[in-house]
């Protein structure tokens, strides 16, 4: 039986060379704990990026095809991330960050925001950098985070789930299989396009009905997409700046904890 398609977007436009495809206003919520996803492409100018950032809550998840990014965080973390390669901070309780996209280079890169579980959104924050070389991968499919077909990811997810870069030649098909306790799947087509009746184009984000079953993809001329799929997150969702929580209460401890951190980065000169 085939899943059919539920949602599809090609986002709407916000900073100039990013997409925002995904909110937790709309189709974030239906996908959670896949809460927010940038579309980032185009070549930017110098000084592209964005300023020191509040975030808590979530794990945010940047990922980049091609350019990259200069990044500092409030964990004292501070990386020049290249393509292929992950930064993952796991927010929990507060942190701030900033970035700067390398100019004048064509740029092709996805921000994933994850929602967190009590546990976590209430923890201490955490970063971890992965490097291209590190990430598992065969001739069909890197292992950005989960694991699938033997294949694990450098970082531990915070919740059931997977993230898959896939890359599929020319008259290729690739069929994936989640596993029995995900319920939610959803791609988005950063290159070519796949056909076998979903008819994806580059840019273009869809979301399948709920289910487990398998699902084939095809393409004539070659395609390459990032796929998530997850056990639902069985919580509400209370929005803040920057911040998505399970609960008021959570969502306001975090804004204390933000403000601290905040005073400290001036404090140290650093904002």
């Amino acid at each position: 039986m085939k899943r059919a398609i539920k949602n599809r977007t090609k986002g709407q436009g916000h900073h100039g060379m990013i997409t925002n495809l995904v909110s937790p206003s709309d189709i974030g919520n239906a996908i959670k704990p896949f809460v927010f996803l940038d579309y980032i492409h185009g070549v930017p100018p110098q000084g592209a990026g964005f300023g020191w950032y509040p975030h808590s809550g979530i794990a945010t998840f940047t990922y980049y095809i091609e350019g990259g990014n200069d990044l500092e965080e409030s964990t004292g973390n501070k990386v020049s991330f290249r393509a292929g390669d992950i930064e993952y901070l796991q927010a929990g309780s507060g942190a701030w960050h900033k970035g700067v996209l390398l100019a004048d280079q064509p740029t092709l890169g996805f921000q994933l925001w994850i929602a967190l579980p009590p546990a976590l959104e209430t923890a201490d924050a955490k970063s971890v950098y992965v490097t291209a070389d590190q990430i598992l991968s065969n001739d069909r499919f890197k292992v950005l985070l989960g694991q699938h077909e033997g294949l694990k990811s450098k970082i531990d997810p915070p919740n059931d789930m997977n993230y898959l870069d896939v890359n599929l030649g020319a008259d290729e098909k690739w069929t994936y299989t989640p596993p029995k306790t995900h319920d939610l799947l959803w791609l988005v087509v950063y290159k070519g396009k796949l056909n076998g009746g979903l008819n994806v184009s580059q840019g273009e984000l869809i979301v399948f009905e709920e289910g487990n079953q398998p699902i084939e993809f095809s393409t004539d001329h070659g395609a390459s997409f990032l796929l998530g799929s997850a056990k639902r997150f069985d919580y509400e969702l209370v929005l803040g700046r920057g911040a998505i929580h399970t609960s008021k209460a959570n969502l306001e401890a975090s804004q204390k904890k933000i403000n601290k951190i905040y005073s400290h980065l001036v404090t140290r000169g650093t904002i």
